[in-house]
């Protein structure tokens, strides 16, 4: 009789723990949280813009997956994303025949860009060399993730998507040089930082997200999980037609004498972003 009742218990028990076993593989929603550190870059096209350099991005937040199959689950969540990227701006100068000159007008009084259409002649006109953004977004990530089944500790996946962010603020550090709207000649170098472009900066972005990652079972269904993904950036991150950046193409004829031999528009600019994005996680 004892050794039955041990037989039937013991029974009992591993059907149990494969009940379990089975309920943590096949789990049909999981959730954790994600830090991203990230290396961003611009992509401009045009002969007036230009990249110039990398930037250090962070971002992180929530994830959330909703199991399809064994091996097969859709991965998104919300986070916070801080990236940006660097523009050198190919001038030739107010007074070159011939030439581009991007520039703007700054407000003393209220430490802010002004719109072209809203300066003022005690605004500064500045000559625009070099910008760094910094642009904060609210990103929800939608992903088909791929994953092996476990070995050892481990499970190996790759995913692919798009990235769907929304601009929450923009801010941007500028290298300038005076413009003397009277000779049409360059004045002093000057910089400028924490610069609000929230306005200049596109309300939406959207990016193509692919990598691989892996996770490590720690018990149950809890994993600590690492990635290496790269975003490639496919709508502009800036406004198609700047209200605030102004363009000067100088007719070929242009001279300090001749002040009328320049046409005046909006700054025309198309900038794509990228990033190497390194992710780590829990899932539970």
């Amino acid at each position: 009789m004892k050794r039955i009742t041990t037989i039937a218990a013991m029974a009992v028990a591993s059907t149990f723990m494969y009940a379990q076993d089975g309920l943590n593989e096949f789990k049909n929603f999981r959730f954790g949280l994600k830090v991203s550190p990230s290396v961003n870059w611009f992509d401009p096209d045009g002969k007036i813009l230009a990249s110039n350099g990398l930037n250090v991005g962070f971002g992180g937040g929530l994830i959330t997956e909703f199991r399809l199959t064994k091996v097969v689950c859709i991965q998104t969540g919300a986070q916070i994303d801080i990236n940006g990227g660097k523009i050198k701006y190919n001038n030739g100068g107010p007074g070159s025949a011939g030439s581009n000159t991007v520039s703007y007008y700054y407000n003393t009084l209220d430490d802010k860009i002004v719109k072209y259409s809203s300066a003022l002649a005690s605004d500064i006109h500045f000559q625009l060399n070099e910008r760094d953004y910094r642009i904060t977004y609210v990103t929800i990530p939608l992903l088909l993730k791929m994953k092996t089944k476990e070995i050892g500790t481990f499970t190996y996946s790759g995913h692919v998507g798009v990235n769907n962010s929304i601009r929450w603020k923009a801010i941007a550090k500028d290298e300038l040089q005076v413009i003397d709207d009277n000779t049409n000649t360059l004045g002093a170098k000057d910089s400028k930082s924490k610069l609000d472009i929230t306005r200049d900066v596109s309300f939406f972005t959207a990016s193509l997200n692919f990598g691989l990652g892996a996770e490590m079972n720690l018990a149950g269904t809890t994993s600590l999980l690492f990635g290496v993904n790269y975003n490639l950036g496919f709508t502009n991150v800036v406004k198609n037609d700047s209200d605030y950046l102004g363009r000067r193409a100088n007719d070929v004829t242009y001279s300090s004498t001749n002040t009328g031999a320049y046409i005046q528009t909006k700054m025309p600019q198309e900038v794509k972003s990228n990033a190497v994005v390194l992710t780590v996680g829990v899932l539970f």
